[in-house]
């Protein structure tokens, strides 16, 4: 009974106060909304969508080191690319998304000084995302600065060493002098870069043209992957048992410009182009085995590391783009 009492003096005491609660809340001042109330309409959006797609016509240069092993290549490349891009007008931010595939290659190679060998195949893809503040200026002319983060995969066949996956002593009629033998493999070029960017860009923007530029540091990039047409040096009794590995990082600069003309109100043509370079160090690790001794045989594995080898890679291009915006 004493429960029942008190819940009812409780209940009775909130309902008294609904009143007095309800009065002070509209006397307190009114919170300022992100976006204006009627910011779904297409007046008041701050929000504004353009979505496209991309032709690049790029040129590719790398040159690797490892020890005494040197390559030099160029690949001509085109690729498509779609991109997603959202403007924010309130804050005069932006984010991109965007992502390439290289679908024609063309080039050479040279390995040691020799000769220049055509480029048998290539394989050019990217995928990455901007953040871009532009604070300064007016709403025609505004600058800033880009931050961002791309992953490439920029590998032309240069050719696949040959090495050992199950090595044996092998001799004819079972006696010595015995050589390795056994079941092989060989892999291919497969070169990734993660690199990040930090740097200055600005937009000018009319009623019927716009212009779009950036300027960056790559403060950072890590690269690995796999060396696969580097060779070690092989004999009868000294054989390679893996593709190189190779880990390292970098640093470079990259830019991109472009010119927009707007034949109607939502669809816009560009033109310009865009260029990166990095340069850095990595180190290649392979394993090999050897016949140490002819007399049992016996088969030694070592594993290898060069160290520091310096790589240096050049892309750039033109780009013509075609978009939407809503």
């Amino acid at each position: 009974m004493n429960r029942i009492i008190l819940g009812t003096v409780a209940l009775s005491s909130l309902l008294a106060a609904v009143p007095a609660l309800a009065a002070d809340w509209a006397a307190a001042p009114a919170m300022r909304s992100s976006y204006p109330t009627n910011w779904q309409s297409s007046d008041a959006n701050p929000l504004s969508y353009e979505a496209g797609v991309r032709y690049w016509y790029s040129v590719g240069s790398q040159e690797h080191n490892i020890g005494p092993y040197s390559q030099t290549n160029e690949t001509k490349t085109s690729s498509g690319e779609v991109f997603a891009r959202i403007n924010d007008l309130s804050t005069r931010s932006y984010v991109e998304g965007f992502a390439g595939y290289g679908i024609a290659h063309d080039g050479s190679y040279s390995t040691n000084g020799g000769p220049d060998v055509d480029l048998p195949a290539a394989r050019l893809g990217y995928v990455g995302a901007d953040f871009g503040w532009l604070p300064f200026g007016t709403e025609t002319a505004s600058f800033g600065m880009v931050t961002g983060y791309q992953f490439t995969k920029d590998s032309p066949d240069t050719g696949s060493t040959n090495f050992l996956t199950d090595p044996i002593a092998v001799s004819t009629g079972g006696v010595g002098p015995y050589t390795l033998g056994g079941a092989g493999d060989s892999e291919v070029n497969d070169f990734r870069v993660h690199e990040l960017k930090l740097g200055l860009a600005g937009r000018f923007d009319a009623d019927q043209f716009d212009v779009t530029a950036e300027a960056a540091a790559i403060p950072y990039s890590w690269i690995g992957g796999t060396y696969g047409s580097f060779f070690a040096g092989q004999t009868d009794t000294f054989q390679q048992t893996s593709p190189a590995s190779i880990e390292g990082n970098g640093y470079g600069a990259s830019g991109k410009i472009m010119v927009g003309f707007h034949p109607t109100e939502n669809l816009t043509i560009r033109v310009g182009g865009r260029a990166s370079y990095l340069t850095g160090q990595y180190d290649a690790t392979y394993d090999t085995v050897e016949i140490e001794d002819q007399s049992t045989p016996t088969l030694l594995a070592q594993r290898y590391i060069w160290r520091d080898n310096p790589f240096e890679l050049i892309r750039y291009g033109a780009l013509l783009e075609v978009s939407g915006s809503f």
